[in-house]
């Protein structure tokens, strides 16, 4: 999966004075830490951030791997998603709690490594916190995902789209709870990255979020398969590539003056 990264220093500079400017960009690979240095053919410097969560990444990253044939990889991408999506509410509770950044580090790094501790412990933490246990995996699609990732099954097309929909169908009641509940430590997670990335930096720094279709399935109450279908036509309008190397592209803008 590529996502775009412009060059916001030529945006921002040209279009103050001229009518039309070249905006350059470059596609990139996802990075596992969401932070992308570019330097543009000007010679501009600048660094952008992903603020999209780590679980919504990985969800779109299996989604493309489904359109491009990639099975096997596509569940490993929804499994990981869910998974994420798993450490990304234990961490929204813990800022609910106030429990301090470093603390929250030194819990997480016992169980890092251990997802079957890691699924316990946001299990028995939803449970305090809502009153309800959380819905979790069917055993069937628990077994498949164990095919796929240590027996090397190779699935099919249709046993992907299960998957992906049973993982969104355990995220997305967990997800309208975690967004009633806790609306200002969920900001405060996504945006986490950034504070982190500016404090560190002098840079310029650009926020940047990416076409999510966890999130529309989530916030339109969409199937995976009309998700998926946006997506292709996405990827035909926008061009984008499968493979490759990086690619870096000019592209030339046109500011049309409103008549007044």
């Amino acid at each position: 999966m590529r996502i775009e990264i412009d060059c916001q220093i030529c945006s921002h500079n040209e279009s103050k004075e001229k009518s039309s400017f070249v905006r350059y960009a470059r596609l990139c690979s996802v990075r596992d830490d969401g932070i992308y240095e570019f330097e543009c053919p000007e010679g501009h410097r600048s660094i952008t951030v992903l603020r999209t969560p780590k679980h919504e990444v990985l969800f779109a990253i299996a989604s493309n791997a489904l359109l491009d044939g990639y099975l096997r990889e596509a569940i490993a991408s929804f499994a990981a998603s869910l998974e994420r999506f798993y450490e990304f509410v234990i961490r929204v509770i813990c800022r609910a709690k106030s429990i301090p950044q470093k603390d929250i580090e030194k819990c997480w790094k016992s169980i890092s490594k251990q997802s079957e501790r890691q699924l316990g412990a946001f299990t028995m933490l939803w449970f305090v916190e809502i009153g309800d246990p959380p819905d979790l995996l069917p055993n069937k699609m628990i077994e498949l995902r164990n095919q796929v990732i240590h027996q090397g099954k190779v699935p099919t097309y249709q046993e992907c789209i299960k998957f992906g929909q049973a993982v969104i169908d355990v995220i997305s009641p967990i997800e309208c709870t975690m967004l009633d509940k806790f609306p200002d430590n969920h900001k405060d997670e996504c945006f986490a990255l950034s504070r982190y990335v500016r404090a560190k930096h002098e840079q310029p720094l650009t926020i940047l979020s990416i076409a999510s279709p966890l999130s529309a399935a989530i916030q339109e109450d969409i199937s995976l398969e009309i998700c998926l279908e946006r997506l292709c036509l996405h990827r035909r309008v926008q061009s984008v590539p499968s493979i490759g190397s990086e690619i870096i592209k000019s592209i030339a803008v046109h500011l049309v003056q409103q008549e007044i």
